[in-house]
């Protein structure tokens, strides 16, 4: 589940970001691609739990190339790769029963049904996801998952795994996914080969499982005894007679398909004893599991739901919890983020956790060390527990030297400069922001990263040495580099030359003409990433629109909270900001935006305002806003004279009389459902 994380400036969350999406890339094709993974699944699991909690903070991290908007890897080059029919996407984690009922809290509340839906639950198989295509009841083609959208090939190695049908007796194209895996017996059989062969052994049946299914020889796949469980079938032409995800399993056990042990559950209750279960009877099984799967049961209520990025509303994940590890506190640093923020970090005794070294863990303020404290020497307790950098639990014991816990520095380590704690904030900041090269330098670089203005060849390491040489203070002087170059030859510069200086250069004027969305994004506006700059760009067109909107203009878009409103509004009432937008306009041209035309503009609701007001008997209030931004519309939470539409339903109180004074239209659910479906 995704947390918020309350003690992190951006600086520090952006720095951290580029961190984890590089670790996971590489742990995606070491898993995915290579089946050789260097950490535990659990230790995978919280990399993406503390990319998705700095996400969710600061939304102006998550792009279309963030990890959280993708499945998987990008196929290798040693298979045909295949484009699935439908993406196969990944489901979000939980880790406890409240998180659990959580996530079906949400889904209640989305679609206004009742909580206790009926949930599918089976095993979390640790194996290899698998797409097979019919086509009149003739296996065709099987491909791995890969990115999720794109897998590789590998029919002929799926037609050796016994428990998978060559035929169906159906009609029409039809696909089945399942989970390729290799049973406990038939791993310690392999390994055992390996050791007679004077071969590499494997260290689990999922790294197994996933290199034998992507052997370039048939018989060598075939020769590993690969199984597989089936948990989907779908048709792209004749309706199957499926209506729940229990008719689903039915229906594949039926086909010849094996399936893992599957429940309905009906409470929290059963829920809470299938996870217990499982957990149970997870050392006896002859498979490995990681967890257990909870499926909305309803397929129309699984369609209606749909997903939110790269995972299902419908379905959830559990996976097995954390482990606790002891180590030895060797030092205490402090990093300065790009709002000044000073922020303690715990170097620590390299310890084995969850099947990864682990040697830093978060301290989050100085007020959390004198709380618990924390001295160099101690030996403390960290749990991994949604975070990908530890967090220090408690003092297990303390140093023999007798050392008081870390006292908190008075001036920057970057730059000198006398610290300060503002009123209400237990944090303690550097005010030198435009000086202090780490508040400045890690602003720069994320203004020329790729989710802002994407100019290569400025990483952090460039810009520190162009901030320190003097040849960029601050961002506008990007624009300046070339100008001022004749004073200091970026080409004589140790480790450039004139083509790379030239070609840096081009890169910068290339980004002279930007669009309206990665304008704003670039700006640093706190929560205002990728998602939240399109949806600015979209409600304001210009940015002189955009710098004069108020807060109920703000809120009135869907999907932007008040506290990000607050923040946009602080933003474009800093003298200072305004100054800077004012100097970058001198050397940018923002393009004329145009919204985007693929939605039908001819629909009633298009370009509209509209209020909802009451209980709408058929849609979670989330579902109906969804349904009214599909198809154009701006939903506002408060009626005001730039009301268009207010959509009606039970008990609507002082709205609907509201809206009757001032003669905005009223439509009831019904009609507005007849505008959206």
């Amino acid at each position: 589940m995704q947390k918020i994380i309350s003690d992190i400036d951006f600086d520090t969350a952006s720095a951290e970001w580029n961190r984890l999406k590089q670790e996971l890339e590489r742990h995606d094709n070491l898993y995915y691609n290579k089946a050789a993974p260097e950490i535990s699944d659990w230790e995978y699991d919280q990399l993406r739990l503390r990319l998705n909690a700095l996400e969710t903070q600061f939304p102006q991290l998550k792009t279309s190339a963030s990890p959280s908007q993708k499945v998987g890897a990008k196929v290798s080059g040693a298979f045909q790769k295949v484009t699935h029919r439908k993406p196969m996407l990944s489901l979000e984690n939980a880790f406890s029963i409240d998180e659990l009922a959580a996530f079906f809290k949400k889904a209640h509340n989305f679609l206004n049904v009742p909580q206790d839906f009926e949930i599918c639950a089976d095993h979390k198989i640790d194996g290899l996801s698998a797409s097979i295509f019919y086509r009149d009841g003739t296996l065709v083609y099987a491909a791995t998952r890969g990115d999720g959208y794109v897998g590789e090939n590998v029919t002929e190695n799926v037609r050796t795994i016994a428990g998978i049908p060559q035929e169906l007796p159906l009609c029409g194209e039809v696909e089945v996914r399942g989970e390729v895996y290799m049973s406990k017996a038939a791993f310690d059989e392999l390994n055992q080969r390996q050791e007679l062969a004077g071969e590499q052994q494997f260290a689990n049946p999922r790294n197994a499982a996933a290199g034998s299914l992507r052997q370039l020889d048939p018989n060598i796949t075939k020769s590993r005894n690969l199984s597989f469980f089936a948990y989907y079938i779908s048709s792209y032409g004749d309706p199957l007679p499926v209506a729940t995800q229990t008719d689903v399993m039915a229906l594949l056990q039926k086909l010849g398909f094996s399936l893992t042990a599957y429940k309905l559950c009906r409470t929290q209750d059963d829920i809470a004893r299938f996870c217990e279960e499982t957990a149970e009877k997870r050392p006896t099984l002859p498979y490995e599991i990681d967890g257990a799967v909870f499926k909305i049961n309803s397929l129309e209520l699984q369609e209606r739901l749909g997903f939110v990025g790269r995972t299902p509303r419908h379905s959830v994940a559990f996976k097995f919890p954390a482990e606790l590890a002891e180590t030895i506190v060797k030092d205490i640093i402090v990093n300065v983020g790009r709002t000044g923020k000073i922020t303690p970090v715990a170097v620590l005794e390299p310890v084995n956790l969850n099947g990864a070294m682990v040697s830093r863990a978060t301290l989050h303020n100085f007020s959390e060390i004198e709380k618990k404290q924390i001295a160099v020497g101690d030996t403390v307790s960290i749990l991994r527990s949604g975070d990908v950098i530890p967090k220090i639990i408690s003092v297990v014991k303390k140093s023999d030297s007798g050392a008081a816990p870390c006292s908190p520095p008075t001036v920057c380590p970057s730059c000198g400069t006398e610290l300060v704690k503002y009123p209400n904030l237990v944090d303690l900041y550097c005010p030198n922001h435009y000086a202090c090269k780490s508040q400045a330098v890690r602003y720069i670089s994320y203004f020329v990263s790729k989710a802002c203005l994407d100019i290569p060849g400025l990483g952090e390491r460039q810009v520190a040495e162009f901030f320190d040489e003097g040849r960029i203070k601050n961002a506008v002087d990007i624009f300046r580099l070339k100008e001022n170059d004749p004073h200091s030859p970026l080409a004589l510069k140790s480790g450039w030359g004139k083509v790379s200086a030239e070609k840096l250069f081009n890169a910068i004027d290339m980004r002279r003409h930007i669009t309206l969305p990665r304008f704003i994004a670039a700006l640093g506006i706190p929560g205002v990433g990728d998602a939240v700059s399109q949806l600015l760009a979209d409600r304001f067109e210009d940015i002189s629109n955009l710098r004069n909107a108020t807060k109920p203009d703000l809120v009135s878009i869907d999907g932007l909270g008040e506290l990000m409103a607050d923040e946009i509004c602080i933003f474009f009432q800093n003298e200072i900001n305004l100054n800077f937008i004012d100097e970058l306009l001198k050397y940018v041209v923002i393009a004329p935006y145009t919204k985007n035309l693929s939605m039908d503009t001819d629909n009633i609701l298009y370009g509209k305002t509209i209020v909802f007001t009451g209980t709408l008997p058929r849609l979670g209030r989330a579902e109906a806003k969804q349904l009214a931004t599909s198809k154009g519309a701006l939903v506002s939470s408060s009626i005001s004279g730039k009301t268009d539409i207010v959509i009606v339903g039970e008990n609507p109180g002082s709205k609907l009389r509201k809206a009757e004074e001032l003669g905005i239209q009223v439509m009831s659910e019904e009609e507005f459902l007849s505008h959206v479906e």
